[in-house]
């Protein structure tokens, strides 16, 4: 697969696709949520109270993995993303602008929401831009062949090679 393919391949799952599971870890313990997310490239924006348990993780250990996958009704239609990396609100007043913006323009629901008068509404959307970097994306689609995977490497958000495909039982991670 080709690092256009892969992206390709990529880019119609972080489009179509509105929820992603992140998952965290702190002490030892793990935990899994589903938020939903807008991408600028590879880097998923989010948002989500600061006091959500998976925020509170993120404070302590931003290391965390998301999935992303394409709804399936059989294993052979599996097609989707597991990525590793960091996760933390974004941090400068450019970077809330720019991740609103990226996530509004997938979801513009979700600014009239956050503009809504109505008090349960404004409290339920209490909500930061977050923004999830990976180092690693690794793509399956079994449409391909049962356990096809291709994974690739990056830096600051962008490729570090060409994506490599997977022999079974092989580990993505370290």
């Amino acid at each position: 697969m080709t690092l256009e393919e892969f992206a390709g391949a990529a880019r119609v799952l972080l489009d179509e696709v509105a929820p992603m599971t992140l998952a965290t870890c702190v002490k030892e313990v793990p935990w899994a949520s589903d938020v939903y997310f807008a991408s600028s490239g590879y880097d998923l924006v989010f948002l989500s109270s600061l006091d959500s348990r998976h925020c509170r993780n993120l404070m302590v250990n931003p290391a965390c993995a998301v999935t992303i996958h394409a709804p399936m009704a059989t294993w052979y239609d599996i097609r989707g993303l597991q990525m590793e990396g960091v996760a933390g609100p974004a941090a400068t007043i450019a970077e809330k602008a720019g991740a609103l913006a990226v996530y509004f323009g997938k979801f513009p629901f979700a600014r009239d929401l956050l503009d809504s008068p109505v008090g349960a509404v404004r409290t339920a959307f209490k909500a930061s831009a977050h923004v999830f970097r990976p180092t690693r994306v690794r793509y399956l689609d079994n449409r391909l062949g049962i356990g096809t995977r291709f994974s690739l490497d990056l830096e600051d958000g962008r490729p570090a090679g060409p994506p490599r495909r997977e022999k079974s039982g092989e580990s993505a991670g370290p």
